[in-house]
């Protein structure tokens, strides 16, 4: 780490394609509260942030313990339709640590979530002995849930 500076986490900023029905998604699926709802940001300051002239974008912020995330959609530009695969460069994952890993696929499976598989059980690393399962979002962004070893 430089000694001129230090980072610590703030938030994740992920884009999506439809604001509420990913607010939706995060807060009723998945238990999110939402800290606040901006619409339309009209701060002059904004297209000089995101380094694109003219745009135009609402914000809705959600936390749950650990995680600030501030779902973004843009009105003008609006960019791809979805998320890519979990193998293209750039792409991430949000993950997620549970108690019970298979009642939360159970829950989320019954309320129409996607999965990428069942979840597994890790056979190295650091969650040799838990469980571990990708799901997808509305836009197909990719999250994941752990339950580590007991």
């Amino acid at each position: 780490m430089p000694e001129s500076f230090s980072l610590t986490a703030n938030h994740v900023g992920l884009t999506v394609s439809d604001l509420g029905r990913s607010a939706a998604f995060y807060r009723d699926v998945l238990g999110f509260h939402v800290a606040y709802e901006r619409g339309e940001v009209t701060a002059e300051y904004m297209p000089r942030l995101v380094g694109i002239p003219g745009v135009r974008l609402k914000i809705v912020g959600l936390d749950v313990p650990g995680l600030h995330l501030d779902l973004i959609e843009y009105i003008e530009p609006k960019g791809a339709a979805t998320a890519g695969s979990t193998s293209d460069t750039g792409n991430l994952h949000i993950g997620f640590t549970v108690d019970d890993l298979w009642e939360a696929y159970r829950h989320l499976s019954a309320a129409g979530v996607r999965f990428k598989s069942e979840p597994v059980s890790p056979t190295t690393g650091p969650n040799k002995g838990g469980w571990a399962v990708y799901f997808l979002d509305p836009d197909g962004v990719t999250l994941e849930m752990i339950q580590r070893a007991a």
